[in-house]
């Protein structure tokens, strides 16, 4: 089924209830099987140990992507979003976007970044940062399209081929660059 988004209401929900966790559990554990480039290597499996430590108040959050309209006229969870503190002092990382298969293309993303650069902002965070890999080319062209630019690396990873990028929460520089 393809969701049309112009005739879909789409928003985000934070996450907060044991049903809205186990939504996110199950799209991350769906991510990991199918979607993650080198899961091997990732960190998502001690994450999905300890839901909702690494996502949960007070340093994190969680949204759920939520579709409701005339191609779904019920409700229905189709991706997710987290923000999680860094090592880096005013910084949080932007993590586990994902978005069933059948929803992506048609704005999704953009709603859930924005949502979580808007509650990154609200807990107090100047910066935002996120890594992704150089495979990536249409995250990379919205993450962009947002304001990110190139940062040094904010954390170790075995891969090399991992970009890191970033942008500013300050309310006068995420401005100019939304």
């Amino acid at each position: 089924m393809s969701v049309l988004f112009n005739s879909t209401h789409v928003s985000t929900r934070l996450i907060e209830s044991t049903q809205d966790w186990a939504h996110f559990d199950s799209l991350l554990r769906t991510y990991a099987a199918n979607d993650l480039d080198q899961p091997h290597l990732s960190s998502i499996w001690k994450d999905l140990e300890d839901l909702p430590a690494r996502y949960g108040p007070p340093n994190g959050a969680a949204l759920l992507l939520i579709a409701q309209g005339e191609t779904m006229p019920q409700a229905q969870v189709i991706g997710c979003g987290a923000l999680a503190s860094t090592q880096l002092p005013g910084a949080c990382e932007i993590k586990r976007l994902y978005i069933q298969p059948e929803c992506r293309g048609q704005g999704g993303a953009k709603v859930l970044i924005r949502d979580l650069l808007q509650k990154a902002q609200a807990q107090g965070y100047d910066q935002a940062v996120l890594s992704t890999w150089q495979s990536n080319s249409a995250g990379l062209a919205l993450y962009q399209a947002l304001g990110f630019l190139p940062v040094p690396s904010f954390k170790s990873h075995p891969n090399s081929e991992l970009i890191f990028l970033g942008r500013s929460l300050r309310t006068a520089d995420a401005q100019t660059s939304s």
